[in-house]
């Protein structure tokens, strides 16, 4: 019988954590366990959900004041998650909002306020042979010089590891050039939501993007290629889906371990 080799689908998601624990890859794409839901996973979904239908309202066509359909889109994702969220986090999901629509209301005010494009936009194409590239991109704008920009909501509050990591940001600036081989750079930013929407911006020429797609044919290739999946404890671990089924991580975790709590 003919051998055949199914594609490989890929995400920045899935290559990050390919890259950072090869067991908790085979636990997450190749066994497929079940994830846990953190506290932090649903504030990041509430929040772009709010963001999501307040800009995909004036993209078409709202005429509304902002604190409207910001009201409107607030009411719309507190209905979806409200029963998996506490008082702590409804708060806080209350007062990044309120962040929002004041400096987006500040931005209008003085004329400032970026042209949306986009909003979750999804793609999903061969990037090499057999390898499939898949993702989301939170938000597209277009900027006052006319340089469109890439831009990903982070809730992140530790900013310091994303400064010198573009990757993501990169792959999206791809995907935009693929829609517009003209274009000579993208613009791309982290926005972190927790520290008042401030953004990690950084630029991307075309030499930069079109590296993009050799990088993923090595990463499909050691992915192929893998077949022991050794597990990276890290202090990371205790914040891993999978702890329960990894040795090496219960023991990074364990507080007789001497790489856990030390014991006075």
């Amino acid at each position: 019988m003919e051998n055949i080799v199914k594609d490989l689908r890929l995400s920045v998601s899935k290559t990050k954590t390919f890259l950072d624990c090869k067991a908790k890859y085979k636990f997450s794409y190749i066994e497929k366990l079940p994830k846990k839901e953190w506290d932090f996973h649903t504030l990041g979904k509430f929040c772009h959900k709010v963001l999501e239908d307040f800009h995909n309202a004036y993209i078409n066509g709202s005429d509304k004041p902002y604190n409207i359909e910001m009201g409107i889109a607030y009411k719309a994702a507190l209905a979806e998650y409200s029963d998996k969220m506490n008082p702590e986090m409804k708060k806080e999901c209350w007062d990044l909002i309120h962040k929002y629509l004041q400096l987006v209301s500040e931005n209008k005010k003085n004329n400032t306020a970026p042209n949306v494009i986009a909003c979750e936009k999804s793609f999903n194409f061969e990037i090499a042979d057999k390898v499939i590239l898949n993702g989301m991109i939170d938000r597209i704008q277009i900027d006052a010089d006319n340089v469109i920009h890439v831009c990903d909501y982070k809730t992140t509050k530790n900013k310091k590891f994303l400064k010198d990591d573009f990757f993501q940001l990169l792959t999206y600036a791809y995907v935009i050039y693929l829609e517009d081989p003209s274009i000579t750079k993208v613009r791309a930013s982290y926005i972190l939501m927790r520290h008042d929407f401030e953004y990690i911006t950084t630029e991307f020429n075309v030499p930069e993007i079109l590296k993009v797609k050799d990088k993923y044919q090595e990463y499909a290739n050691q992915i192929n290629l893998e077949k022991e999946f050794i597990p990276n404890p890290s202090n990371l671990c205790k914040f891993c889906d999978f702890l329960q089924s990894c040795d090496s991580g219960k023991q990074k975790c364990s507080p007789d371990s001497i790489y856990g709590e030390v014991k006075w």
